[in-house]
């Protein structure tokens, strides 16, 4: 994942914790869909974004039941998820 998809998906994600569209989801093409499959297999697993299960529904969809681990996506797309969550925390906080 590079630094301008990493933008535009945690502009995407604050604006979606509080108004959360799953259409919204399916439809972005703001990135591939192995990385909004690791966004939303990670924030399924946080305690802070909510949302767990149409997250984890959603990562299972872009997944399509391939059965991919999320460290094996995070490994793959370089995926750095505490830069993701304090971003993205930040960015809500600052809403």
């Amino acid at each position: 994942m590079n630094r301008e998809s990493e933008e535009r998906l945690i502009d995407f994600c604050a604006h979606q914790k509080d108004a959360f569209q799953e259409s919204a989801w399916l439809d972005s093409r703001i990135i591939s869909r192995d990385e909004m499959a690791a966004v939303c297999l990670f924030l399924s697993g946080s305690d802070w974004y909510g949302h767990k299960q149409r997250l984890a529904s959603l990562a299972d969809h872009f997944i399509g039941g391939s059965g991919r681990l999320f460290t094996d996506l995070v490994s793959q797309l370089n995926f750095d998820c505490s830069r993701f969550s304090n971003l993205l925390r930040r960015k809500i906080h600052d809403a």
